[in-house]
């Protein structure tokens, strides 16, 4: 057993915990899963049902393109555009992530958007979980009230329980 820990503590570490990508990695994943969609509305464009996971949609002239779902912009207020075929689609997603590589603004504006969706989803989860614990501090107030005292037999015998009225 001591030699175990003599190998293996030097080692020690932390276990890395899930979602720890910073907010241009978490980007990338998603321009990769932009253009996986896009791969996939090419090859079949009738069959194609996943509309409302892509940043791109049909619009009058061709494509409209998002930076993503949120209300970010990738500087100057670009957070749309609209092109004319799904090869200048493939080209704004991957112009999208040179920018997300190369430019440090919007990067900080990445990681101010993931704040942001961070704290409201904590302020979400703080407004669910309050409920829940006004309920269990109310339950050893419901559990004193309901605590009988010991009863005498000839006391309890007289009073009448309560409950049906009796049939006449």
């Amino acid at each position: 057993m001591t030699s175990f820990l003599e190998k293996w503590s030097a080692k020690k570490s932390d276990k890395p915990k899930a979602g720890t990508r910073n907010a241009v990695e978490t980007f990338r994943a998603r321009v990769a899963e932009q253009k996986a969609y896009l791969a996939e509305f090419e090859s079949d464009v009738a069959a194609f049902n996943k509309w409302r996971s892509t940043w791109f949609q049909r619009a009058p002239g061709g494509f409209g393109v998002t930076i993503s779902r949120d209300s970010i912009d990738a500087g100057q207020g670009l957070n749309y555009v609209v092109v004319e075929t799904t090869v200048q689609v493939a080209e704004f997603l991957d112009d999208l992530l040179q920018h997300a590589n190369n430019d440090v603004s919007f990067q900080k504006a990445l990681e101010e958007n993931r704040s942001r969706r961070a704290a409201l989803l904590n302020t979400a989860k703080a407004k669910t979980k309050a409920p829940a614990v006004k309920a269990a501090a109310r339950k050893p107030a419901l559990a004193k009230a309901t605590e009988a005292k010991p009863v005498s037999g000839e006391v309890a015998a007289e009073k009448p329980k309560r409950g049906r009225k009796p049939k006449a």
